[in-house]
């Protein structure tokens, strides 16, 4: 088994098509492939899609109350994950997301996620450094339920690369501000498509976002991904900043996962190709393309990535 996913915050994921959705009306579902009940969280749906693409991989997080055992019994009928979670007093958190294909949208109802004690930390760590021993990639991503300290995420990337293994993080907030800063991951996406935010300071342009990229590079990271507008990416390396963006008006009721199946393709160039990290960076692009082509949120072949290795355009901008 080649990688772990981390998800401290995972979702127990309720997806509902109605066309022309309006607060404060009632709808009817009648086919019932429009309401899709589901496990989610952002490391969750990474691990899930690599599942798809024949990679066998562990997750582990934090579970609770039914809502945590329908999420088990449902995650537990993919064979390539192996479930690794301690549980908790609490719920686990359920998310719904509305999609109206007609007028584009999404509308999100998303909880907080249970509270989790010291206890808990405790033995999520303990259990994290046993399951290094297996792994040769690890991914911190996502939220974090209440109570978590602010130096999870820093704590798991040490503990992962006083081990060798390589590190990748996709989050936004004081979790992961605190992990840019104390031990970078080796491959740093987020996204900034809501809170146009890095390390407290408000992006505004172009520059912004290439020198926050350039930044997460020189605090350690082989890689930077930043959502910059729908249709684009910055990306970063050593090597310098590029601006990765698709042509075509992208469809925003199918954004749903379209950041979990980038980090996913990332994941997969690298274990199948090696670390060049730009090269894995075009093939994460093709792979959120892909995705965006349908409202599903999983890619289920490496057919479909390939499809769009040349549908976005390059441009080199530092």
């Amino acid at each position: 088994m080649d990688v772990m996913t981390v998800t401290l915050n995972p979702s127990l994921d309720r997806e509902i098509i109605v066309e022309n959705f309006k607060c404060g009306n009632m709808y009817r579902i009648s086919n019932p492939s429009n309401a899709v009940m589901e496990p989610g969280g952002k490391g969750i749906n990474v691990s899930r899609i690599l599942s798809k693409l024949g990679v066998e991989n562990m997750a582990l997080g934090f579970l609770g109350g039914f809502i945590g055992r329908v999420f088990l019994e449902k995650l537990l009928e993919d064979k390539n994950i192996t479930a690794n979670f301690i549980f908790v007093e609490e719920e686990t958190r359920e998310n719904i997301a509305i999609l109206d294909l007609k007028n584009h949208t999404i509308t999100q109802v998303n909880s907080s996620g249970p509270k989790i004690s010291e206890i808990d930390i405790q033995h999520l760590e303990e259990r994290y450094l046993n399951s290094l021993s297996i792994v040769e990639h690890v991914l911190i991503s996502g939220s974090v339920p209440p109570n978590t300290p602010e130096d999870a995420y820093a704590k798991l990337i040490t503990l992962a690369k006083e081990k060798g293994i390589t590190t990748y993080m996709e989050s936004n907030g004081k979790h992961f501000n605190e992990a840019i800063i104390k031990s970078c991951p080796d491959v740093v996406r987020v996204d900034l498509r809501k809170e146009k935010r890095y390390l407290g300071n408000e992006l505004k342009d172009l520059n912004d976002y290439v020198n926050a990229a350039e930044d997460i590079i020189k605090h350690g990271a082989k890689l930077a991904i930043l959502s910059y507008h729908v249709e684009g990416d910055i990306i970063a390396t050593k090597e310098g900043v590029w601006l990765f963006a698709v042509d075509e008006k992208v469809d925003r009721s199918h954004l749903f996962g379209v950041g979990d199946s980038f980090m996913a393709g990332v994941i997969y160039y690298i274990l199948k190709n090696g670390y060049d990290y730009f090269e894995a960076a075009k093939f994460g692009m093709s792979s959120a393309i892909a995705k965006i082509h349908h409202v599903d949120k999983f890619i289920e072949n490496i057919e479909e990535i390939s499809n769009f290795i040349d549908y976005f355009e390059i441009k080199k901008v530092k």
